[in-house]
């Protein structure tokens, strides 16, 4: 089932980044959340997550009211590797920085459900490929940037300041930025390229990493691993119910039709709302008006 993309959700921790690299410029990040239109409190909670709709607004009023446009390079800096958990931490111990794209890769959802972020391999170059799976509305180039300059921030960590891709492509013209992109990436940044790509030579990224450790990155693996099992739990509940409202005024909570729309038998919508301590009667009262 396609997603809408109100529905995808962004991990909060880079709210709170954005707020706190936004009060360096003496903008309240309190009020700078609750204007976005997310709660200053409820996002502290290590595991919220805010939809993608409120993090493009963020962006854009972090950018407005610190007159900043490269905001995003600041941001992608603060973040530190415990921000994005277990995909932080698993990256540092990893035996290799290709390892440690590949975790990005496997794990991207918890970064953002609206990430496409790809590694794809030529004869001498390992490319991390990204897009957005549904562009929102007034979409903010900063927000994908700033996932590029926290990609590299992990890599300079897990092995040396000096980690300098060959190459990095923006979908966009960050025109008054692409001085400071190409200082920070250290090397050429191409404008307008029909995607996101931070291109590495391989020897750099088959390197056996310092911090390598095979049983701490596992454990690390193993904690996004069950995140994303809860998130995916309480998701399917909520989609359930988003569809019992579309169909209600159709016809009726079909559960076969809903169990269609969602790509699983009606079996298994029963037993995933088991799971989640719901079922489809008591799903529809909470949907009815």
């Amino acid at each position: 089932m396609a997603i809408d993309t109100e529905d995808h959700t962004v991990l909060s921790n880079i709210a709170l980044a954005i707020a706190r690299v936004a009060g360096e410029y003496g903008c309240d990040d309190r009020a700078l959340l609750a204007d976005a239109g997310i709660d200053p409190d409820a996002v502290q909670e290590p595991d919220s997550r805010i939809s993608v709709a409120a993090h493009q607004r963020l962006w854009r009023l972090a950018i407005d009211r610190t007159e900043n446009p490269c905001l995003a390079i600041k941001v992608g800096e603060a973040l530190p590797p415990g921000a994005i958990h277990g995909l932080g931490l698993g990256w540092l111990a990893s035996d290799t920085l290709k390892s440690a794209l590949e975790r990005l890769v496997r794990f991207q959802r918890l970064v953002s459900t609206n990430a496409d972020i790809q590694l794809a391999e030529t004869s001498n170059c390992y490319e991390l490929i990204g897009q957005p799976r549904r562009t929102p509305t007034n979409f903010e180039p900063a927000s994908a940037d700033a996932l590029m300059a926290l990609t590299l921030r992990l890599c300079r960590l897990a092995l040396s300041e000096s980690v300098t891709p060959h190459e990095v492509q923006l979908a966009h013209n960050p025109s008054t930025c692409l001085e400071a992109y190409q200082a920070y990436f250290g090397c050429t940044v191409i404008p307008n390229a029909p995607r996101y790509a931070l291109v590495f030579g391989k020897g750099l990224m088959e390197q056996v990493l310092p911090g390598a450790n095979p049983l701490l990155a596992r454990i690390n693996d193993d904690a996004v691993s069950d995140y994303l099992a809860r998130y995916d739990l309480a998701d399917f509940a909520t989609q359930v119910r988003r569809l019992l409202i579309d169909n209600l005024t159709e016809s009726g909570s079909d559960q076969a039709a809903i169990a269609r729309e969602l790509n699983v038998s009606v079996r298994q919508l029963q037993r995933e709302l088991a799971g989640k301590g719901s079922h489809l009667q008591g799903a529809c009262r909470r949907s009815s008006p």
